[in-house]
Order: C-alpha cells, then sequence, then structure tokens
C-alpha cells in the first residue's frame, strides 16, 4: 500500500538539560546533538520503517543538508524523486531543548520548507494519483495542505492530517479530513473547546460536527482516544521509561498511516500506532527513536505476555 507524506524537513539541533531554562536563564552542562528531523520527514521515516511504501515530498534549502537528508531518505528506503530543491533560503532547522525527564522546548526557523507553496503541487501531483493515503502536518504553509486535500479528497484518497503546530482549520479543509490526529492541547485549540481532563467526548464531537470524519487525540503516557460515527476507542498508555518524547506523535502518525493505508482505522491499528510511539519515547532524538515493525511486534508481544502471565 502508499503512502505519500508531504511535509517539512529540518536539521534539529539538541540539547540535553537537567531542566528546561526559565526565561532569561542559562542552563549549562548540556549534551550536544544533532540529528535530522521535521514533522514530515518524521513521519515518513516511521512509515517506512513500519513497513509501509513511502514517497516523501519536501522543499530541502541550499545547504549542505539538503544532500545528507536526501542520501538518508534513500537509505530508509524512501522514494525522493519529487523532493524540491530551493536555491534561496537554508533547510529548516529546529532548536530544542530536552529535560531530562524527557519534557522538550521547540523553535523552529522554517527556511525552505516555507517554499512548499500551492503553486509547486503540480511539481508532484501525480503521486497523489497512486496513493492510498495522503500524510501531511502543519510545518508547511496551510495553503498548501489545504490544496492537496482538496485534490486528494476529489481523487478519492485518504487523507491524514496532523495539524501540528496547532493551527485553526477552516470547514473546507475539515470536511477533505479523513483521520485528524491531534494531541489534548491541540484538539482544545482547534475546537475551542477548553480540556479539563475528562471532555474528550465533547471536543471529539465538536471536531467532527466541523467535519473531520475520524478524530484520534493522542494523550501521550495516558494513552489514546479515538471518536467516530461508528465507535468510541480508549487505550491506555503502555508503561515505559520516557527519556525524550520529541518525535513520539510523528511517530504515532506514521505507524497510524501504515495500518490505515491498508484497511479502515480501528482498535488495532490504534494499538499498533500507541505501541511504535511507546518505543520512540524511550531512546534519544527524533528520527534514531523511531522504531522498526519487527521492533514494534516484538514490544506488542511483549506486553501481552506480561499482562497475560499476571492476569
Amino acid at each position: 500500500m502508499k503512502i505519500v507524506v508531504i511535509g517539512s524537513s529540518n536539521i534539529d539541533m539538541v540539547a540535553q538539560v537537567n531542566h528546561l531554562p526559565a526565561p532569561g536563564e542559562t542552563v549549562g552542562d548540556a549534551n550536544f546533538i544533532q540529528s535530522l528531523g521535521g514533522k514530515g520527514a518524521n513521519q515518513a521515516v516511521a512509515a517506512a520503517r513500519l513497513g509501509g511504501s513511502v514517497t516523501f515530498v519536501t522543499s530541502l534549502g541550499n545547504d549542505m543538508y539538503a544532500d545528507i537528508l536526501k542520501k538518508h531518505f534513500k537509505k530508509e528506503g524512501i522514494t525522493t524523486d519529487y523532493i524540491i530543491d530551493d536555491i534561496n533560503h537554508p533547510t529548516g532547522t529546529a532548536l530544542i531543548f530536552v529535560a531530562n525527564s524527557g519534557e522538550n522546548c521547540i523553535a523552529v526557523a522554517p527556511g525552505a520548507n516555507y517554499s512548499l507553496l500551492p503553486g509547486s503541487i503540480a511539481h508532484f501531483s501525480e503521486v497523489i494519483d497512486a496513493a492510498d493515503i495522503i500524510v501531511m502536518q502543519a510545518e508547511i504553509p496551510y495553503e498548501t495542505n489545504k490544496k492537496i486535500a482538496l485534490l486528494a479528497e476529489q481523487k478519492g484518497k485518504k487523507v491524514l492530517f496532523n495539524p501540528a503546530p496547532a493551527c485553526l482549520i477552516d470547514e473546507e479543509l475539515m470536511k477533505a479530513i479523513d483521520i485528524l490526529v491531534v494531541n489534548e492541547l491541540e484538539a482544545a485549540f482547534i475546537s475551542g473547546i477548553d480540556y479539563s481532563g475528562n471532555n474528550l467526548e465533547e471536543i471529539s464531537q465538536a471536531l467532527m460536527k466541523a467535519g473531520a470524519r475520524n478524530v484520534v487525540i493522542t494523550l501521550g503516557s495516558q494513552g489514546v482516544y479515538m471518536k467516530n460515527n461508528q465507535e468510541t476507542v480508549q487505550l491506555p498508555g503502555y508503561k515505559v521509561n520516557a527519556i525524550d518524547t520529541i518525535a513520539a506523535g510523528d511517530t504515532f502518525c506514521g505507524a497510524l498511516a501504515v495500518i490505515c493505508a491498508q484497511r479502515g482505522i480501528d482498535q488495532e491499528a490504534l494499538g499498533f500506532a500507541n505501541a511504535a510511539a511507546a518505543i520512540a519515547v524511550t531512546r534519544s532524538g527524533a528520527q534514531p527513536s523511531i522504531p522498526t515493525l519487527d521492533e514494534v511486534k516484538r514490544f506488542i508481544l511483549e506486553k501481552e505476555l506480561a499482562l497475560s502471565f499476571n492476569s
């Protein structure tokens, strides 16, 4: 099954610190890591490692990182034929602080990612024809995502949209979304309803009323909640030793896309994505933390055996 991921690529500059700095504070003794990231790239790598046939559409800059990223994507088995070269801007960069608790804060300089404009769609529109699912995020221009989603809807393709960073979604785009994946804070922002800790039903109903056919709300260590017109599913999180949550949401989206490219969304698909994200938070870095398909299968089996043994 073919997955087309359209979105951002970044070089991540990561500082591992004892605690996240307060305004005006300098935190010393940090460990520095440079890795490959960007929500689009993370989700493409996750989908590829977890068994998907992936084509990645992104815009890379006028620096040495463009070639590094292309080689990396090819090594992951990702089709790179439709990557756009932007000679006027640098490759996107993310500056990330990660605390020992696993919490993080991020500043992103989008660079070439913002060159992925609606006019560039003609460059890669043919890959949408062959896709089983289109996956997008919000680190490229909003109007580009909207135009792609409407085109995909016309062609009868599934659209998974992960509006992160959080952005308001107009009615026309929302109605083109098959699977809306948000965390609880993004869900609250987009729906306009404050998250109280126990009103996921209300928030998801509002997002469905706005047009999304399946609403998936990730809850970090608390698991995942999904609602559509047929069912409501809530799964608990796996208990793991979290050290870095940077790419957990992207890993979840990539994993979910792999299953949903083959069939409809269901509890098994959510459980698979939940497991992949749980493994990711036990490792440092964005793409270095993303597991393989064999790792996720083994993780699920081990958890099921442990549950059976303890019951």
